[in-house]
């Protein structure tokens, strides 16, 4: 009898080890596959913090909502901020409420620590890093920082979102992926 519910109880837990990732990736693919694309412009990044191991380091242009009158908002607080667009197509955020829209666009996240800014609430956002393949990385970067000193600024990302869930999708440098950015940097 104890051996029974020993073998019950280690097949219950093997099978919570293995659901649980296969649930993330799942939950990520069907927000690639289904969710909204919306393009945030990155501001530029320091050359010399840019990458860490395997993934780039992305920093929004656009990371706060005009702080409301009756600033209900704490640091690190999980908020719902609606996105709105500009006349180039890229996403804003406009307001934030602590209940989930029941319509429109938004992203789920939290607010920031350390913005002592008295007009702005900023947000940490769940697409700060981009992955890439490890040997590609530095190449990345010394495009990256060639095409920075040339005074352009033109980078960013296109993040897909669903039910206030996003996915980072991909990295573009004037106008091209990152990949193609850097084949034709070389």
């Amino acid at each position: 009898m104890k051996k029974r519910i020993i073998i019950g109880l280690f097949s219950c837990l093997m099978f919570i080890q293995i659901a649980t990732p296969i649930s993330m990736i799942v939950k990520r693919e069907v927000v690639l596959k289904n969710g909204k694309q919306f393009k945030f412009k990155t501001e530029p990044i320091d050359p010399v913090d840019a990458f860490r191991g395997r993934y780039v380091a992305l920093k929004m242009e656009s990371n706060s909502v005009p702080k409301p009158k009756d600033n209900i908002f704490g640091p690190n607080q999980k908020v719902y901020a609606y996105i709105t667009l500009d006349k180039q197509g890229f996403a804003s955020f406009s307001k934030l409420t602590t209940e989930r829209p029941k319509s429109g666009d938004y992203l789920k996240t939290t607010t920031s620590y350390g913005y002592y800014d008295t007009t702005k609430v900023f947000l940490n956002l769940p697409f700060d890093r981009y992955y890439m393949e490890e040997k590609a990385a530095p190449i990345a970067e010394i495009a990256y920082e060639k095409h920075n000193l040339q005074g352009n600024n033109d980078a960013y990302v296109t993040v897909r979102i669903k039910s206030g869930f996003a996915v980072l999708e991909e990295l573009y440098i004037g106008g091209k992926p990152i990949l193609e950015f850097i084949q034709q940097s070389q």
